[in-house]
């Protein structure tokens, strides 16, 4: 799993949602991809970067996504995952919040 740092910036949540999806099509997973899991604990911005660059990302239709706003605190800012049409988990990424790696 990744564990790169997530800043506060709600570009950088976009930035990671564009980079896992990346790694799908470098492991030649997005056609494979049904169903598509994001856990943020960042704001409503960051969210919707994540969901824009999630759905951009895919040459064809996106995969179904589910998009988890955590109101709790976390050690990652943001969870991604996906998944195939039978459930089985393709690939998992983390991002922990770089604010809690400092501070």
């Amino acid at each position: 799993m990744d564990h790169s740092p997530l800043s506060a910036n709600p570009a950088s949540a976009g930035l990671a949602a564009r980079r896992f999806a990346a790694a799908l099509a470098h492991e030649a997973l997005l056609e494979q991809t049904a169903r598509l899991e994001a856990t943020l604990t960042g704001g409503l911005e960051a969210l919707l970067a994540v969901e824009q660059a999630l759905d951009l990302a895919w040459p064809s239709a996106a995969p179904a996504c589910e998009l988890i706003w955590a109101t709790e605190a976390a050690p990652e800012a943001l969870r991604l995952r996906a998944f195939d049409g039978d459930g089985r988990l393709l690939l998992a990424k983390v991002y922990p919040d770089q604010a809690l790696k400092h501070g």
